[in-house]
């Protein structure tokens, strides 16, 4: 049997999800699944059979093997979800700056918002996300754009006593410079150590998790040009850990800066 079995019977994934909180009689699957007791006892023994579930004393449990199967079932069944909510967003969207590993748990979204900008809202995009930074004091970016309001959300942060750290490319950093000829906003914060900057010139998403909060944006597929009118803004402990987990592994590839204006001048 494929693991993925379960997936195919809306019932029999519930049973599992059920058992996997913990052993259940009977009438309390029936009650949770709202579904006939005769059903559900049918199912249970096409659970069992399988070496998924095991009754004793008229309780019903997980088998060890039905813990793993169903930890995989929900994973899968989290991911598909995502996938089906947001399919727009994904078929346009150029996916390659998201490791395998991550693709995997593309489930851990499913907490999530599709934030997009139209004809009528052209800056909701833009205004989400910068209500999501002035809510923050701890920043983790990974920036392929630059766009002033956000250079000056962050220095606010700073100058709040948060802490930032910033993936950008050649690009967005020759811009920082421009704001700051002599390194007067962003050399103290770097400094101290509140502000940390990364060089990366092969940034194919853009990021941000904050303590509470994370929003992600890809590539358009067609155009190769960064979507800037799409944003997928989420919350949650499995959003905020993919989001982390991603920001991680841009960072690893990613060079740290000493003094801005040194590095700019070199």
């Amino acid at each position: 049997m494929s693991y993925l079995t379960p997936l195919r019977s809306d019932l029999k994934l519930s049973i599992l999800l059920s058992l996997l909180e913990g052993k259940k009689k009977l009438a309390d699957l029936g009650k949770e699944t709202k579904t006939r007791e005769t059903t559900i006892l049918h199912v249970l023994k096409e659970l069992e059979q399988l070496e998924l579930t095991t009754k004793s004393g008229g309780v019903y449990q997980l088998t060890t093997l039905g813990i793993l199967e169903t930890q995989i079932c929900r994973g899968s069944y989290q991911s598909f979800e995502v996938l089906k909510k947001y399919k727009e967003f994904w078929l346009t969207h150029d996916v390659d700056g998201i490791p395998p590993t991550l693709m995997m748990k593309i489930g851990d979204l499913g907490n999530s918002e599709l934030v997009k900008s139209t004809s009528t809202a052209l800056q909701k995009v833009h205004e989400t996300f910068i209500e999501m930074l002035l809510s923050s004091r701890v920043i983790a970016g990974v920036s392929p754009i630059f766009h002033l309001d956000f250079m000056n959300v962050i220095l606010g942060v700073l100058s709040q006593g948060g802490n930032v750290i910033l993936i950008v490319n050649t690009e967005v950093l020759e811009e920082i410079k421009k704001r700051d000829q002599q390194g007067e906003y962003t050399s103290k914060y770097i400094d101290d150590g509140s502000l940390q900057i990364y060089l990366n010139n092969n940034i194919r998403v853009a990021l941000t998790v904050t303590e509470k909060t994370w929003s992600f944006g890809l590539f358009n597929a067609t155009s190769g040009e960064y979507d800037y009118t799409t944003d997928l803004i989420g919350h949650g402990e499995e959003g905020l850990e993919w989001g982390n987990q991603l920001f991680k592994k841009v960072l690893a590839e990613s060079t740290k800066m000493g003094q801005l204006q040194q590095k700019l001048d070199s």
